[in-house]
């Protein structure tokens, strides 16, 4: 499956982004590894729709690679020293977060039997945004002080999300009175 072969390339492209940010901080190779990987997350779901590609197999490959990518990003950020203290609590409550749904998606049999917060793509979008203004390399004064508000903004949105989850997975797991 072509949108399988995407995705173990995007896979494939996190380790390499991961050292290069680990080692060299923030800079165009890791913010353009960074984006290549954020692209090919879309081409992947594009191309598994439009040739009816589909399957469970491929679900499962897009949710680790987008966990992995998040866990990279934040994991180099640390490391690099890029992100503040409480900027660095608010991006692990990110891949807190990844842990947790993943979680509740097992216990509930399937990470389809949640559904989604109507937050996700925002929480999602201020996340990538946050993390890429952090690792591009600083061209303006005020660019790592939006980079760390968007990171807030999103860790905020994820509890909220996170609190929903919760709350589904508790519901459809509390035992049912006998009939």
């Amino acid at each position: 499956m072509i949108s399988n072969n995407v995705t173990i390339f995007r896979l494939a492209l996190t380790l390499p982004f991961f050292a290069l940010l680990a080692i060299n901080g923030p800079g165009w190779a890791a913010l353009g590894l960074f984006l290549a990987c954020g692209l090919l997350d879309i081409v992947d779901g594009k191309l598994a729709r439009h040739l009816g590609e589909t399957s469970r197999l491929g679900a499962m490959l897009d949710l680790w690679g987008d966990r992995m990518l998040t866990l990279a990003a934040v994991a180099g950020l640390i490391i690099a020293g890029a992100l503040s203290l409480p900027a660095s609590m608010a991006a692990l409550v990110l891949v807190a977060r990844c842990q947790a749904v993943s979680t509740f998606g097992e216990a509930l049999g399937g990470p389809d039997r949640l559904t989604p917060s109507t937050f996700e793509h925002t929480k999602i979008a201020l996340a990538f945004a946050g993390l890429g203004l952090m690792m591009a390399p600083g061209f303006w004064d005020q660019q790592a002080m939006l980079g760390e508000a968007l990171i807030y903004a999103a860790a905020a949105l994820t509890l909220v999300t996170l609190a929903g989850y919760i709350i589904q997975a508790v519901r459809a797991l509390a035992p049912r009175p006998a009939s």
